[in-house]
């Protein structure tokens, strides 16, 4: 017997829930819609982040604001 006419001829109201639960609960994590080439941006951000090369947002608005950005 295939999984869907085990389902569908269940009676076991616990694994109905748990079925209707994984299917309609189920969210995916941002991270793994991500390409491959985003998701190792992502990690080397991180990575840089964790080694303190970062820049101050004090800095970031300073720079940007040059250019009438804010």
């Amino acid at each position: 017997m295939n999984l869907l006419q085990a389902i569908i001829n269940t009676d076991d109201e616990g694994l109905i829930m748990d079925v209707k639960a994984l299917l309609f609960n189920r969210k995916t994590d941002w991270f793994d819609e991500l390409s491959a080439e985003q998701q190792q941006d992502v990690m080397e951000g991180i990575a840089e982040a964790d080694r303190g090369e970062t820049v101050p947002h004090a800095e970031v608005v300073k720079l940007f604001g040059k250019w009438g950005l804010k």
